[in-house]
């Protein structure tokens, strides 16, 4: 049961970042050059996932994180034979698989454990909900203590003379 919870979210991690790249993308189909082959060594997202499926989803990726291709894959421009997508040469690749598995797992347990809604009403997190455009997620400022005068605007121009 468990694995077909996994299946299914990582299935829904793909059909949703899909989504976000199509009405993300530009127009004219985005990326020049050939098709890339068709996916190998996978190991979160279903072994049958095609490349049709897996595109706007990288490209979701891409965009959560301000990233192209070669951030995590063997990437040497676009269409060309020498990208191997396969490989996992770059630790950013595993990073990505245990961010995914992360995701999911938040996912299934928000499905599982919030009463009163339907899972298709429950807000996914996914990689923009931390990420934002950045490969590495900014924290925000801390919050004032209680009681503390909040922080005062800097002077115009910056505080320089």
């Amino acid at each position: 049961m468990m694995r077909f919870r996994h299946v299914v979210g990582a299935l829904a991690m793909v059909a949703l970042a899909g989504s976000l790249a199509m009405a993300q993308a530009p127009a004219g189909g985005g990326q020049r050059g050939a098709a890339p082959p068709e996916p190998t060594n996978l190991k979160v997202l279903p072994a049958g996932t095609t490349t049709a499926a897996l595109l706007p989803a990288m490209r979701a990726f891409a965009a959560a994180l301000g990233t192209n291709c070669g951030y995590c894959h063997v990437w040497t421009g676009a269409g060309l034979p020498t990208n191997n997508y396969a490989s996992d040469e770059k630790p950013a690749k595993e990073v990505a698989r245990v961010m995914m598995r992360m995701a999911t797992e938040v996912n299934n347990n928000l499905a599982a454990n919030i009463k009163g809604k339907a899972a298709a009403d429950i807000t996914r997190v996914q990689c923009m909900t931390c990420h934002r455009g950045e490969v590495i997620p900014k924290l925000p400022p801390p919050a004032a203590a209680p009681g503390a005068a909040p922080a005062a605007a800097p002077p115009p121009g910056g505080g320089r003379q």
